[in-house]
C-alpha cells in the first residue's frame, strides 16, 4: 500500500508554507499557539478547568476513580447511559473492562450533544485510520515504514515530540531526512525506548492518538478564531465538494498537519502529501465517524 511512504501528522507538513514552523520548532510552537500546552500537551488540571471553552473535555484518571463517578462529576448524572458514554469514546484506552480504570490515564469526556455521524463509531475510526496508515486490514502496533514512521497510526520524531513522549535537537524536517530516533525517550506513560513504543507499551499508541487529536483540534480553532471563525461554523459544510465532519478533520489533520486544514477550511487550498494523496481523501474516506469531539 502506498499508505506505508506517506508522511503524516503534524510533522508531514514539512512541503506546506504554514507548516514549517512546526517542522522546526514543533515544542515552542505549541507553547505558542496554546500556552496551556507549553509544560505537557494536557496540563490536566487546567485543560479540566477549561473544559467549557474547550472542544472536548480531557480527564486524568485519579486513585479511587470508577466511570461513574467520573460520569457524575462531568455530567452531574452516574447512570450507566452516562459512565458508558465516556467508555465507548475510550474504550481503545481502558480496554475491554470498564471496571478496570488504570490511574494517570487520560480520558477524553464526550460533550452532551447526540453526534451527528453515523458511518461508525469512534473505535470504527480509529480502526479504519490505522488499516490506511498501515495498509493492513489488522493493523499491528510494531511496524515501521521506510521513512521511519511508527506504529499502527505511523507516528514521527515530531509528533512525538508535541507530546512529550520523545526530546531531539535533529528529526524528521529539522535537519534529518527521515525518522532515525536518536533522540531520547521522556518515559510519558511508561515508553522509554523506541521499542516500549512500538510494543505499545501501556497502550501507549491508542492514548498518543487521542492525544494527538485533541492537539490538532484546539491548534486548529486557536488558528481559525484569529480570524474570527470557529470549527462548528464549517461542520456540516461542503469543502472541494467534501462534507466537513469532526473525524474528517481529525483525519485531515492527520495527515497533513492543522497549517492543511487551517488553509483548506479558509482558503479552499487543498494539499497533497509525498504520494499525491489529497488532503479531501482524508476528509471524505474518514468523514462521518462519531467522535468524543463532536
Amino acid at each position: 500500500m502506498t499508505s506505508l511512504l506517506k508522511t503524516k501528522s503534524l510533522q508531514r507538513t514539512i512541503k506546506k508554507l504554514p507548516a514549517i514552523a512546526l517542522a522546526v520548532c514543533s515544542v515552542l510552537t505549541a507553547s505558542f499557539l496554546l500556552p496551556e500546552f507549553s509544560d505537557t500537551v494536557f496540563k490536566k488540571s487546567d485543560y479540566v478547568a477549561q473544559a467549557q471553552q474547550k472542544i472536548s473535555s480531557q480527564y486524568t484518571v485519579q486513585p479511587g476513580d470508577f466511570l461513574s463517578k467520573i460520569a457524575e462529576k462531568f455530567y452531574g448524572d452516574g447512570s450507566e447511559a452516562s459512565w458508558r458514554k465516556i467508555y465507548e469514546a475510550n474504550q481503545a484506552v481502558i480496554g475491554p473492562d470498564p471496571t478496570q480504570l488504570r490511574v494517570g490515564i487520560v480520558l477524553v469526556i464526550p460533550g452532551n450533544s447526540t453526534p451527528v455521524s453515523s458511518k461508525g463509531s469512534f473505535q470504527d475510526l480509529l480502526l479504519a485510520l490505522g488499516r490506511r496508515e498501515t495498509g493492513q486490514q489488522n493493523p499491528p502496533y510494531n511496524i515501521e515504514n521506510q521513512l521511519g514512521f511508527i506504529g499502527k497510526y505511523q507516528f514521527g520524531e515530531a509528533l512525538l515530540i508535541d507530546l512529550k513522549y520523545y526530546q531531539a535537537n535533529v528529526y524528521y524536517g529539522n535537519g534529518a531526512d527521515k525518522n532515525y530516533w536518536q533522540g531520547k525517550w521522556t518515559g510519558k506513560n511508561g515508553i522509554n525506548s523506541k521499542q516500549d513504543f512500538l510494543n505499545n507499551k501501556n497502550n501507549a499508541q491508542e492514548i498518543a492518538i487521542q492525544e494527538a487529536f485533541a492537539l490538532n483540534l484546539n491548534r486548529i480553532n486557536s488558528q481559525l478564531q484569529q480570524n474570527g471563525r470557529s470549527i462548528k461554523q464549517f461542520i456540516g459544510q461542503q469543502q472541494g465538494g467534501v462534507s466537513i465532519t469532526t473525524s474528517g478533520i481529525l483525519a485531515a489533520a492527520h495527515l497533513r498537519g492543522e497549517g492543511g486544514v487551517v488553509n483548506l477550511l479558509l482558503y479552499n487550498q487543498v494539499s497533497y502529501d509525498e504520494n499525491g494523496t489529497s488532503i479531501l481523501d482524508y476528509l471524505r474516506e474518514f468523514g462521518g465517524y462519531q467522535t468524543p469531539f463532536d
